[in-house]
């Protein structure tokens, strides 16, 4: 039978003729292949139809994207067998790889698709890839006519999930002489739902668990011991800065594992409450103090006052929302908590950034931790918005952020921690040391002095005292200026220091003069030896002194306490009696050693 047959008119020509029927063919092949492609998704009916899944050995996960159909009854009212009887007349449509759709208070989505087992020798399961829905249920009717449902979702106990998980998974019939269709009814508000569904291979999905939870539990160890040795430094250094990463990196544990359905696995499988609001709850609790860890860990002078003043107010302002969301939840404080968590994360750039400006090595380690999480934050943010499906970096973002931002910020804190108590010492080293040559000030090395005058008197022994005078550093200072007059003195220091024994102590009494204090029982020929070394050290050229130019060193030693003397155990009139022979000594210009009683 002839379908399509072109009429010259006889006014056309030849060429025009062949012209018409080229397109005609042209027209009559699309609308085949139009025709064709559209067949497999309707039946005689009409009616949206799709080819069953086949389950078999070949193959261990299969996506339901583009393999199953979706239908939103606004009612929420009509039970699994009422959608089953009503398909037929039911605006069915096929569900993408990437489909969002923001579900009413009392809407319902329905989700259809058929599964043919092929492979009996394995058990087959529905796995929904997100955590925290707040209903989920899959029902099949059985041959006898019955029908069977299985229950998850955050409005449940996880313990009395069908298959306790991280995720809602659902068994599959073993069936496998006939497609079963599986009807799949979700409740879900406030947060656009996005989830993909995909058919697994039971021992796939158990391979691919203990994949996750070894990764999981790698992050959640790291987390926990940086956890516990920032409160170690705490509670051993008293830095209010470690308590407060410790604090941060709980509660951002605590988000992530409600987030990923880790919470309510392990850690509140009883509590259906809690599991539906954890999430709504923890999520701003890291956005708060996570904004206030950065403020005080940066401090108020580097970021200033309206952006510290800012910090605190944005921090009420979100505790104020969250507890709004807590008694009163709806998409309207869901949204505000949004906006507020993304100008959290605003303010938190931009004191970074003025932090950053300051050039402390510290602060670019605090930066460059908090900068991955940052990132990442802006994921759940697009997702509460819609503009963004669950996926892989959905979910696991923050996991990977986290993981990357926790040694980052242990390192900086340690690092502030160890330059704030290097400069306490520093400041506490002050009231004992002289700070140009770092030796003990006049003030300790007096009362040293008067602590081994007792000691010698009491223990019968003989100690040895030096005091040393840098004859030439009036010179340095008149020929060469203060800084290289500076500078010999240090040396002086130095030398002292590698002169003197653990148990001596090296102090600066003047302008330019120190002494040494031998500690007893010590011998004249120590003594001597000890001045001997000073003025030879001294003689030997420098780098850090002019050219020719050496330290000239007047010293009188003494062993005391001194017999015939009646000083007692005054140390500064030990110290007077030297002074006076060191004046005599600094006259005579051939004379480097001075002894005063043997």
């Amino acid at each position: 039978m002839r379908i399509f047959q072109l009429h010259r008119p006889p006014h056309c020509s030849t060429a025009l003729f062949h012209r018409f029927r080229l397109l005609g063919l042209i027209g009559l092949l699309l609308w085949t292949v139009i025709g064709t492609g559209s067949a497999h998704a309707t039946d005689t009916t009409g009616r949206l139809k799709l080819p069953p899944v086949l389950l078999d050995a070949a193959q261990d996960h299969v996506p339901l994207a583009q393999r199953s159909l979706f239908w939103v009854d606004l009612s929420g009212q009509l039970t699994a067998q009422d959608v089953a009887q009503r398909q037929d007349s039911l605006p069915w449509a096929v569900r993408g790889p990437k489909h969002r759709l923001l579900i009413n208070p009392q809407a319902v989505l329905w989700v259809r698709f058929d599964a043919w087992v092929k492979d009996t020798s394995a058990h087959w399961e529905v796995e929904l890839t997100q955590s925290g829905i707040d209903r989920i249920s899959l029902y099949e009717q059985r041959a006898d006519g019955s029908w069977q449902a299985q229950h998850a979702g955050d409005s449940i106990p996880v313990r009395d999930w069908a298959s306790p998980d991280r995720y809602p998974v659902f068994a599959l019939d073993t069936r496998a002489d006939t497609p079963v269709t599986y009807w799949v009814r979700i409740q879900h508000t406030r947060v656009p739902f996005s989830g993909e569904l995909f058919v697994h291979r039971h021992s796939h999905l158990r391979e691919q668990r203990m994949t996750q939870q070894f990764l999981l539990g790698a992050y959640f160890g790291m987390a926990l011991l940086l956890t516990v040795v920032a409160v170690v430094n705490a509670l051993v250094f008293r830095e209010v800065s470690f308590a407060a990463y410790a604090i941060y990196t709980s509660v951002l544990g605590l988000a992530l594992a409600a987030s990923l359905g880790v919470g309510g696995q392990f850690l509140w499988p009883h509590s259906a409450r809690w599991n539906g609001m954890a999430e709504f709850v923890l999520l701003p609790l890291v956005a708060v103090v996570g904004l206030l860890f950065v403020r005080h860990v940066v401090q108020a002078q580097r970021i200033g006052r309206w952006l510290d003043r800012l910090s605190l107010t944005l921090a009420g302002v979100l505790m104020v929302l969250t507890a709004w969301d807590l008694l009163r939840p709806s998409s309207v404080t869901l949204q505000a908590i949004t906006t507020a968590g993304a100008l959290t994360m605003v303010l938190v750039y931009a004191m970074l950034w003025t932090a950053w400006r300051t050039g402390e090595r510290w602060v670019h380690w605090i930066a460059l931790g908090i900068l991955p999480v940052l990132m990442a934050g802006t994921l759940p943010i697009l997702r509460n918005l819609g503009l963004m499906s669950s996926g892989f970096l959905s979910q696991y973002g923050m996991v990977i952020a986290a993981a990357i931002e926790a040694p980052l910020l242990i390192y900086g804190l340690l690092q502030r921690s160890s330059m704030q108590h290097e400069a306490q010492t520093r400041a506490n080293e002050l009231a004992l040391t002289e700070p140009l040559t770092g030796l003990t000030n006049r003030h300790n090395g007096m009362l040293r002095l008067h602590d081994s005058l007792v000691r010698a008197q009491r223990y019968r022994h003989s100690m040895g005292l030096l005091l040393i005078d840098l004859d030439n550093h009036a010179w340095f200072e008149q020929e060469h200026g203060r800084e290289v007059a500076d500078r010999a003195l240090v040396l002086t220091g130095s030398l002292l220091r590698s002169v003197a024994r653990d148990v001596d102590t090296a102090a600066r009494v003047d302008n330019r003069s120190f002494t040494l204090l031998m500690e007893g029982p010590v011998r004249a020929a120590q003594v001597v030896a000890a001045a001997t070394s000073i003025v030879a050290g001294g003689l030997r050229p420098s780098d850090q002194l002019p050219v020719g130019a050496t330290l000239r060193f007047k010293v009188v030693l003494a062993l005391l306490p001194a017999e015939g003397q009646d000083l007692q155990q005054d140390a500064q009139a030990h110290l007077n009696w030297l002074r006076n022979s060191l004046d005599e000594l600094c006259k005579n210009k051939r004379k480097s050693i001075q002894t005063l009683n043997f």
